[in-house]
């Protein structure tokens, strides 16, 4: 049995005006020594049908997740163009995710950037994307 999770210290909601995000949140984050962390409590709405945290989910916060580090080199607005995902393991509904990414490139107005949500100490999965300055 999982125990109940909270919102890890340190970690503060993110505010956003963007309501798809919000729908899906809340979501949080803190700075670390190596760039930021977001994360959510995963909970029976994230869940799909084999009780896990569904693929949808993990990609859509993985979006959230690479776009922060977007932020520290492209202004707003930007667009997700490419994000390519590959799912290494499961987040058990109740656990708390988090994600964390990082700048490859930036080419122009496009940035490469990559990154991987993890639970329980684990990697649930790896991502990179290409997001494009408007």
């Amino acid at each position: 049995m999982l125990k109940k999770m909270t919102v890890p210290d340190g970690f503060e909601p993110i505010i956003s005006a963007n309501s798809f995000g919000g729908r899906n949140g809340p979501v949080y984050e803190k700075a670390s020594a190596d760039g930021w962390v977001r994360g959510f409590l995963s909970d029976d709405r994230h869940a799909n049908v084999a009780g896990v945290v569904h693929g949808g989910m993990l990609m859509t916060f993985a979006d959230i997740v690479l776009s922060r580090a977007v932020l520290e080199v492209i202004a707003p607005p930007f667009v997700t163009i490419r994000m390519v995902s590959d799912f290494v393991s499961p987040a058990i509904i109740g656990s708390w995710v988090e994600g964390r990414a990082r700048v490859l490139s930036l080419n122009g107005d496009v940035c490469h950037v990559e990154g991987e949500i993890t639970s329980r100490g684990k990697i649930c999965l790896q991502v990179s994307g290409q997001f494009k300055k408007l």
